[in-house]
């Protein structure tokens, strides 16, 4: 059976915090601010109605790409989503995967960056973005995952694929089951570069979670990422992420295009310690991409904070243990922080849920209930576990009997 407590967060500042034993914030009291009202503009300042359409609910803010996902990495928290579990073609995004599946190679030793890669004729025939590799080159697998990532190099992707796998389609079977291993349910690989193909697809959700994996399994490759150019052959190219460039604080990670997708990128960024992750898909132009980034990175930094909900390393609550050496434990959350839209503080809202009796023996960082934090901006509702803060053993016999009869007492 399980106890709920209702708590109305009011978070003015990251040093403020609510417990179970906080009563509940007076929200009415706090003075709101009246917006005000617009300007009468003109028919021709005003945007064409299909344009209009673009603004994205309950978030309020303009989201031109088909697709959306904007992830603050520290809390884990959903900021804005447009369908994002909706199937895409990840084009050049694909990537990702592939790179993960080098780096997880490389990190296992069963290949070195070192290592020589003879590029076969299915290597060089591929069409799209290269690195202009020619049959027969030997090439170290370090030149040629920095093709892969910084070029977007279709070639490089296929001479790694052979060299790791023996076939690209072997490749594509392994991305598939490594990127399900990761939670990636809808995704499904049949190359290991990103060209069109039928079956092949992903969604934003499932490219957040590759990147974010890369981020988190391999952070000496994951330097590749940031780097700006490349050269092979006497042959500079630029990163397609033009967000390096900028002042954004992007350090990755890759982006996207075909006909079909249109341009699309993951981004991942920080600033002033926060790390954010973005994807979106399904832009008109390389112009359109870069700029949408931009704007919807910028947004989520600005209008976004991280704040205490509970302070850390400490119990917000004690519950009762039976044939315990102690009759309570105390239970702490998982998390502290979380990612708040500043504008909309008074709105947050936590419920924590835990069972009314626990049974000893109970072990430190035992689940024993969680927080539910929601908020009407947030897509996702936030669930924290509470886990026990330290071991409760078991009492003697004797001692348990005596319990029980106490219990039973109680009971009535």
């Amino acid at each position: 059976m399980f106890i709920k407590l209702l708590i109305t967060v009011l978070l003015l500042s990251v040093s403020n915090y609510v417990s179970a034993k906080v009563k509940k914030t007076d929200v009415s009291k706090v003075k709101k601010k009246v917006a005000a009202k617009p300007k009468a503009k003109s028919k021709k300042a005003e945007k064409p109605k299909d344009e209009q359409k673009n603004i994205l609910q309950p978030y309020g803010i303009e989201v031109n790409s088909t697709h959306a996902l904007l992830v603050d990495y520290n809390t884990g928290q959903v900021l804005l989503a447009k369908n994002a579990d909706e199937p895409l073609e990840p084009a050049s995004m694909t990537k990702i995967m592939t790179a993960y599946m080098i780096m997880k190679a490389l990190n296992s030793g069963h290949i070195k960056p070192e290592s020589l890669v003879t590029i076969s004729r299915n290597a060089r025939q591929m069409e799209g973005s290269d690195m202009y590799l020619e049959v027969g080159d030997q090439v170290t697998v370090s030149d040629l995952i920095k093709g892969l990532i910084v070029a977007s190099g279709n070639d490089a992707a296929i001479a790694l694929a052979e060299f790791v796998s023996g076939s690209e389609e072997a490749f594509a079977v392994d991305m598939t089951k490594c990127a399900k291993e990761m939670g990636c349910a809808q995704t499904e690989f049949k190359n290991a570069s990103g060209l069109p193909h039928e079956g092949h697809q992903s969604t934003a959700k499932d490219l957040f979670i590759m990147s974010k994996r890369t981020f988190e399994d391999f952070p000496k490759w994951y330097g590749f990422y940031k780097e700006t150019i490349f050269t092979y052959r006497g042959i500079t190219q630029p990163n397609r992420n033009v967000l390096l460039n900028d002042k954004s604080g992007c350090d990755g990670i890759k982006t996207g295009h075909t006909e079909k997708s249109g341009y699309g990128i993951v981004v991942s960024a920080v600033q002033k310690g926060r790390r954010l992750f973005l994807v979106v898909s399904g832009l008109r132009s390389m112009e359109q991409r870069a700029s949408e980034a931009r704007r919807l990175l910028q947004w989520g930094f600005n209008n976004f904070g991280n704040y205490t909900i509970f302070p850390a390393n400490k119990p917000i609550i004690e519950i009762p243990v039976r044939y315990g050496v102690v009759s309570k434990v105390a239970v702490e959350p998982e998390l502290h922080l979380l990612n708040i839209q500043r504008s909309h503080l008074e709105q947050t809202k936590a419920v924590i849920y835990y069972e009314d009796i626990l049974v000893a023996p109970i072990k430190a960082g035992t689940k024993v209930g969680e927080v539910v934090v929601t908020h009407p901006d947030w897509s996702e509702k936030v669930v924290i576990p509470l886990r026990a803060s330290n071991d409760v053993e078991r009492s003697s016999f004797l001692l348990r009997i005596g319990q029980s009869l106490q219990y039973l007492f109680q009971k009535g």
